[in-house]
């Protein structure tokens, strides 16, 4: 607790009104309260510096040797990658050639990275490889059966069970649609995709104390990545909003608002 103390006084927290229910939090309240939880899930709009700010200002004032950093825009296929490269065995030209890193990963996700090359922390590579996701979401389930090492990801096991989260997702596909003119898949199928990747980023951090970044609707109204838990996780949620988006303190135990 005073190590923790002691981290909290050195940071100045980034711009923004913590809400916890009723109540407003400063940075340093959440903390010691997020540090309470095995799990803790802070959930982005990926553009939004802002989110990444308060990522890095979290993940510093809690980063410990027994709570990694679990992130959804590595995939589960580069997590030897990514050790190799947190040791120092790998190149960052190295490290970025052959662990596909998403487009705003320098500037947005690298200083996590960093933080944790330089004080010995461990990172899970947490998601699905996008080609099974892509696979189930073009032929559902038996997708996964024609393509190479699909197997493993077909033994993982998916609660469908949360009837809201499914709806939440619906209603985004048909706005989407909207805008797009025509659903180029069926969004039942989706869906399944949406839940392998949630099941995975689950099982990914299983008997793991760990923060855990990734878009806010994997983790929105305790939704999403949470259903796939083990039900005796104790876990905490975040959410950062994006500029202009509606909010409400329900959506995340904190939810932080510019």
């Amino acid at each position: 607790m005073i190590l923790i103390l002691s981290v909290l006084l050195a940071l100045a927290p980034p711009t923004g009104v913590i809400h916890h229910g009723e109540e407003i939090l400063t940075a340093q309240e959440m903390i010691l309260m997020l540090n309470e939880a095995s799990v803790v899930f802070v959930g982005e709009n990926h553009d939004d510096s802002l989110a990444h700010q308060w990522e890095l200002f979290i993940w510093t004032a809690m980063a410990s040797d027994d709570r990694f950093l679990a992130l959804e825009m590595f995939e589960t296929d580069v997590q030897e990658m990514l050790a190799d490269y947190l040791a120092g065995n790998l190149l960052l030209e190295e490290f970025l050639e052959g662990s596909r890193p998403w487009g705003n990963y320098i500037e947005d996700y690298h200083p996590l990275v960093e933080h944790a090359v330089e004080n010995g922390y461990g990172i899970i590579a947490a998601n699905v490889p996008r080609r099974y996701a892509a696979a189930v979401a073009r032929n559902g389930w038996e997708g996964l059966s024609g393509i190479e090492g699909g197997d493993v990801f077909l033994s993982i096991t998916v609660d469908s069970t949360n009837e809201s989260y499914r709806e939440r997702f619906m209603a985004t596909m048909e706005a989407i649609s909207s805008q797009m003119q025509s659903m180029p898949m069926d969004p039942s199928n989706m869906y399944r995709a949406q839940l392998l990747k949630d099941a995975v980023m689950a099982s990914s951090i299983a008997g793991r104390s760990c923060l855990f970044i990734c878009g806010s609707f994997h983790s929105d109204e305790r939704s999403g990545i949470p259903d796939q838990l083990e039900s005796d996780v104790i876990y905490l949620t975040v959410k950062i909003v994006g500029e202009d988006e509606p909010w409400d303190a329900d959506q995340a135990d904190f939810v932080i608002v510019r």
